[in-house]
């Protein structure tokens, strides 16, 4: 039964052990706690609001049944457009050169901040709010390439004082301009610059500091390019959101409102090129058509004079109506071969890459139909790609290849177009002949009139047909529509998307928590000592005692009726121990040692005899540590005094006349180690050290001895058989974990029986291992002062 009332817990996980280690260093918590919202706390008050604008718009796709699909009321005049694609039209959002048009039109490039004080964050102005506004000299593209900033201080009505800032190769270099006054020029890295003040400078601004940020169009529209997003609302819909993140409300608003503006005008722009080249080639054709015309015209009326002819002859109606058919055909058949050789010659005057072929003239080869398409598509291309860049670009010289591959097989196409209408126009004329022969009684003048009324009817149909082609392109033109239709305008949320006030404080508060935490757990791996009990309940020896720290320089607690938290703790340590001895006639012998010096087992030694004695038992105090006595000094004698040294060397002295007497506080009989002797070890193995031990057992009910430090020296190595039993004291943050193992040993060795760890010091408020809170029940005793609270540390 004694040894299963010391048998250890099974090893499981105590949550409330491990939250009480942590809780009781809750001020250090509370202070982390307190350094980290604080720092949060300022952070926010010095970081600027992030807002974010986002707008609406409905691509008109076909595809997707949006705004466009039944409203192409001029598919019948070949004005049809193709369909706008939805992730198409996302990448022309977020083109580079579609921002980069809105970052300088907006002026977004440059930027004035008012400095403020250290707690609050800066005062960014933008377009009519701004109390400046600076003029550049220099208004050509050269400005446009440089990083700047320039810090105007000293801000008076007159002047202010400016430097300016540049990063060369990486490093901060900063130049001193000095004063300058409102509406004069000074030289900056992109020229000269003058500032003027605008009606929104006010006194409020005097003495103030300002930053003017001025970057390059290319970092500027990095810049933007980063903070906008494009994104389709649904896979059902052909709707984009667009939305654009900055610390300015206005500015986000007309950055998403400026690029749609400039997204549909190239829209726009893109889908009137082809008609207006259209445009310029039917007037270009007409001009010709028109003196030919006129030509014919004049011949006709030349005839009629010399012929005299007032109307014609009614006689060949009827043989000339299946004739009058196959004029028709001759006639479409021969504007057919006058718009294919116009095209040929056409195609022959270009030079460049960058023309574009007329569409839509009415050709009926639908072959070179398909490929002027495909021409005009690749020459649009092509000029998109040397916008931005120099006609050297890769994709521009591979669209030139494709351009000139094709307007070969363009120009064979027409001329094989043009060589099938001679084939069907000579088949006419063969049917024609027939014809003719019916009225050969026809006179001659009319033959020959009738020859100039064709030559006349095939110039004005073509005319007319070129005009109403004309026509048809400006009335395409004017009803051009853009891409995309505007279903809500840039709206910002008043509420920042950033900072996040609450994630930030939830953020600093775990932190606060987690920075003492983590390093009091790191602490504790590191950590080599012995802070409490439950450390030495981890090892297969008992622990029958918890000795708690005192703050009083005193060095016998266990006085009388004394109920203090370390009395009652020596009160449980005697306790403990008597379920570790052995019913015996003779007394016990118990040995006090440690690992290494000053761990308290003398002071334990004296206040556990003590304790004994107060239950009305006879104990005696024996010094067995020879080498660093301190039991005499302790109980007030002179070092040297006759003991246990002298004992063993001097077979005369009687063990009586060591034995000195209980006196005022102390009820137990005790014997000093002695004189130090220069043989410690080998005195200690003398047979008078048994004959001692037997006559103490049969006088006394506990001898209680202290011992040197066992890691130290062997001196009570050379003793252990004559004990009963041995507390090992550990000092709480002295003895290092290691030295535990001591102990263990002996126990494993078989050295010793029976072993008990004994924590000495202790700075736990909680026992730890079965008996609970010390001074429970007991209220206040003695000098102890009443425990505080953990909360109120």
């Amino acid at each position: 039964m004694e040894q299963q009332y010391f048998e250890q817990p099974e090893d499981n996980i105590n949550v409330q052990e491990i939250l009480r280690k942590y809780l009781q260093h809750w001020k250090w918590i509370l202070l982390f706690v307190f350094l980290t919202c604080g720092t949060a706390f300022f952070y926010l008050k010095v970081q600027p609001s992030t807002y974010i604008s986002t707008a609406s718009v409905l691509v008109k796709d076909d595809k997707k049944g949006s705004l466009g699909s039944n409203v192409d009321i001029f598919s019948d005049l070949g004005l049809a457009k193709g369909n706008s694609n939805l992730h198409n039209e996302i990448e022309v959002f977020k083109s580079r050169d579609l921002i980069q048009k809105v970052v300088r039109k907006l002026g977004l490039n440059a930027q004035l901040t008012q400095k403020n004080t250290p707690l609050t964050a800066d005062v960014y102005y933008y377009k009519n709010k701004t109390p400046f506004r600076f003029i550049f000299a220099d208004s050509t593209q050269q400005k446009y390439k440089h990083n700047f900033t320039l810090v105007i201080d000293k801000v008076n009505n007159t002047n202010v004082y400016i430097q300016q800032k540049t990063n060369e190769n990486g490093q901060l270099k900063t130049t001193t301009i000095g004063e300058v006054k409102y509406d004069h020029f000074f030289n900056t890295k992109a020229g000269a610059v003058k500032i003027i003040k605008t009606e929104h400078f006010t006194d409020e601004q005097l003495g103030e500091k300002f930053n003017y940020k001025f970057q390059s169009l290319a970092a500027a529209t990095d810049r933007w390019k980063a903070s906008f997003e494009v994104n389709t609302v649904n896979k059902d819909a052909s709707v984009l959101t667009l939305s654009a993140k900055g610390v300015m409300k206005q500015a986000n608003n007309d950055f998403i409102d400026q690029l749609i503006i400039e997204h549909e005008e190239n829209a726009i722009a893109d889908k009137n090129e082809i008609t207006k080249n259209t445009s310029a080639f039917i007037s270009e054709r007409m001009k010709v058509i028109e003196e030919e015309l006129s030509d014919v015209e004049t011949t006709n009326e030349q005839f009629k004079v010399d012929n005299r002819l007032v109307d014609v002859q009614k006689n060949a109606e009827i043989s000339l109506e299946q004739d009058g058919a196959i004029e028709k055909e001759i006639v479409s058949t021969n504007i057919q071969m006058s718009l294919a050789a116009y095209m040929v010659d056409y195609l022959s005057e270009i030079d460049n890459y960058n023309t574009l072929l007329p569409a839509n003239l009415g050709l009926m080869d639908q072959s070179v139909n398909q490929m002027i398409v495909e021409y005009n598509k690749l020459v649009m291309e092509r000029n998109k790609y040397i916008q931005g860049a120099s006609e050297s670009n890769p994709l521009a010289v591979k669209l030139e290849r494709q351009i000139a591959s094709l307007k070969p097989s363009i120009t064979q196409s027409l001329k094989a177009s043009e060589e099938s209408l001679k084939m069907k126009l000579k088949k006419l004329n063969k049917e024609a002949s027939k014809y003719k022969g019916q009225i050969a009684d026809i006179p001659e003048f009319e033959r020959r009139y009738r020859e100039i009324q064709r030559q006349l009817q095939i110039k004005e149909t073509l005319y007319l047909y070129l005009l109403q082609k004309r026509e048809e392109n400006e009335i395409a033109m004017a009803s051009t529509l853009g891409n995309v239709k505007i279903i809500d305008r840039p709206y910002a949320n008043n509420n920042p998307i950033a900072p996040k006030k609450k994630i930030i404080f939830l953020a600093a508060f775990i932190l606060g928590i987690a920075l003492p935490v983590a390093l009091i757990y790191v602490r504790d791996l590191l950590d080599n000592k012995i802070r409490s009990v439950e450390e030495l309940e981890e090892t297969d020896l008992p622990v029958v005692g918890n000795i708690p720290q005192s703050k009083k320089r005193e060095d016998l607690f266990t006085v009388g009726a004394e109920r203090s938290v370390i009395a009652e703790a020596y009160r449980m340590l005697r306790t403990n121990m008597n379920f570790l001895l052995e019913k015996k006639e003779e007394g016990h012998v118990v040995f006090l040692s440690s690992s290494i010096a000053a761990e308290g087992k003398t002071y334990t030694a004296m206040n556990l005899a003590n304790t004994l004695a107060l239950t009305q038992k006879k104990v005696i105090l024996v010094g067995l540590d020879l080498r660093a006595p301190k039991l005499a000094k302790y109980l007030g004698h002179k070092e040297g005094t006759l003991g246990v040294s002298n004992y063993l060397a001097n077979e005369d002295l009687q063990l009586n006349d060591l034995i000195m007497k209980p006196e005022n506080d102390i009820h137990y009989d005790y014997i000093f180690s002695g004189a130090i002797p220069p043989n410690p070890s080998e005195l200690l193995t003398r047979p008078r050290m048994k004959e001692m031990f037997e006559q103490l057992k049969q006088t006394y009910d506990y001898v209680i001895v202290d011992t040197s430090p066992m890691a130290l020296v062997v001196d009570t190595m050379s003793v252990l058989t004559y004990a009963d039993l041995l507390l090992y004291v550990v000092r709480a943050n002295h003895a290092e974990k290691a030295s535990i193992a001591v102990p263990q040993r002996l126990k494993k060795e078989g050295k010793i029986d029976k072993i008990a760890f004994v924590l000495n010091g202790s700075t736990r408020q909680n026992g730890g291992y079965g008996y609970g809170n010390y001074g429970y029940g007991y209220g206040v005793y003695g000098s102890e002062k009443k425990k505080k609270r953990w909360f109120k540390g």
